[in-house]
């Protein structure tokens, strides 16, 4: 980690943009890349193509909730030895981090694929789907490993101080997957595998572009160090599962009362949606190391400065997403529609609902990702099923009843809303203990 991450001398927002930007781009382009998923798919396979890829969301959602959850918590522990000057056990965390992620990911495929039939059901695949989710699945079970690995590499790239190739990393990822999807599932005609194949290839060819940036050292297995791994990790895997047992809960809703078509606009909902969020993640991403680092190096005025100079930018992001979708939001839907007015219809109108959620989220998110950082993985993991989950099922479940499927829609709005009553205080609570924490 370079030392000037302290800021001796220097700007604490030219530094976090120094490290948000690379960030916000590399992920950006990765949303793109999912997108770019959904329209070979609607082109190749049709509207139930894009419906088997939500009703595989939250099993896959799970698999990245596990890496991004050993990743964090490594990283966390990471960025506090280089600010404490401990380099090589900074070498020798991150090695233990791969070791762990590598290995976890394993037992959890090969028990997955034991009964993939069993998870096949229960994700509520029915006669129309089964065999489509059951294809996608079947390729991304056990590529789990080489679609998560850039969630490891271009962690551990932004502590080494070197944000930049993370875009790097993503641009590779991007073209990769273009070509990728282009050849299997429009040439070859291999439909959901096809785009199963090319996503688990195209992260892989990102991931290698950051190994040799990587710095590793001998692996001590320290069971305290594993178990801050896990814990520091935990409220960003809550986070994930959160969204992926709401995303669960909403495709059974959906199905129950609109049918496959619902579940078909509600994943072009994810795919916009996930712009604005990874944008966001993006932030908070660019916060961790520079948070942690002046943790270890006992430098809270900066942690304050970067927080402020995050939730400005957050802000900034929602309100323009917010206005662009309302103004051009019909043209991309027509993209992933392809002809079918139904379907476009539909989804407009959830869009015109869903995008409320953009002008609260980015501080639920920074508050949530700042808590990580401090080493509070419990306020962080309230924060982030708050939002998730928690607050999203009330509305899920009582706003159809007397509105009917705008309910549905304005779920994850009103869920936002209420969790600011909760992330807001904790991070002021937070704030003023930062001088007493060690």
């Amino acid at each position: 980690m370079p030392q000037n991450i302290t800021l001796e001398n220097g700007c604490v927002k030219k530094l976090f943009f120094k490290f948000a930007v690379p960030s916000i781009l590399g992920m950006l382009i990765v949303s793109l890349q999912i997108m770019v998923d959904g329209l070979f798919l609607s082109k190749g396979v049709g509207p139930t193509g894009l419906a088997a890829v939500n009703l595989s969301m939250p099993l896959i959602n799970l698999l990245l909730s596990v890496a991004l959850m050993i990743c964090i918590g490594g990283g966390v522990l990471v960025g506090i030895a280089s600010g404490n000057g401990e380099k090589e056990r900074a070498k020798g965390l991150t090695s233990l981090t791969l070791i762990l992620l590598l290995s976890v990911l394993l037992v959890i495929s090969v028990f997955l694929l034991l009964n993939f039939q069993k998870v096949i059901t229960l994700l509520g695949a029915n006669n129309e789907t089964h065999e489509l989710v059951s294809k996608y699945l079947s390729i991304l079970i056990p590529g789990s490993i080489f679609f998560s690995m850039p969630i490891f590499t271009e962690t551990f790239v932004r502590i080494a101080g070197k944000p930049n190739q993370v875009f790097v990393s993503g641009f590779v990822c991007f073209i990769a997957n273009v070509f990728l999807d282009y050849i299997f599932v429009i040439k070859l005609n291999m439909g959901m595998e096809g785009a199963a194949v090319a996503s688990c290839f195209a992260n892989m060819f990102g991931a290698l572009t950051l190994f040799c940036h990587m710095k590793f050292g001998k692996v001590i297995f320290n069971l305290k160090d594993i178990k801050e791994i896990f814990y520091n990790g935990s409220s960003e895997m809550l986070t994930v599962i959160s969204s992926a047992i709401t995303t669960y809960i909403f495709n059974i809703i959906i199905m129950k009362n609109i049918g496959i078509l619902g579940v078909s606009a509600l994943t072009i909902v994810f795919y916009i949606n996930s712009i604005v969020n990874i944008s966001l993640y993006g932030l908070s991403q660019a916060l961790q190391p520079i948070i942690s680092y002046n943790l270890g190096a006992k430098r809270i005025d900066k942690i304050k400065d970067v927080l402020k100079v995050a939730l400005k930018s957050g802000g900034t992001i929602g309100v323009i997403t917010f206005i662009g979708m309302h103004l051009f939001g019909d043209k991309i839907i027509t993209l992933f529609s392809n002809g079918n007015k139904e379907l476009a219809d539909l989804t407009n109108k959830a869009i015109f609902f869903f995008t409320f959620a953009y002008l609260l989220s980015f501080i639920n998110i920074i508050s949530s990702s700042f808590h990580t950082s401090i080493e509070k993985p419990f306020e962080s993991a309230f924060i982030s099923c708050g939002r998730s989950i928690i607050f999203v099922l009330i509305p899920l479940f009582t706003l159809p009843l007397f509105i009917g499927e705008i309910g549905i829609w304005l779920a994850v709005p009103i869920a936002e809303l209420i969790c600011l009553g909760v992330s807001i205080p904790l991070m002021k609570k937070s704030l003023k203990k930062l001088p007493l924490i060690n």
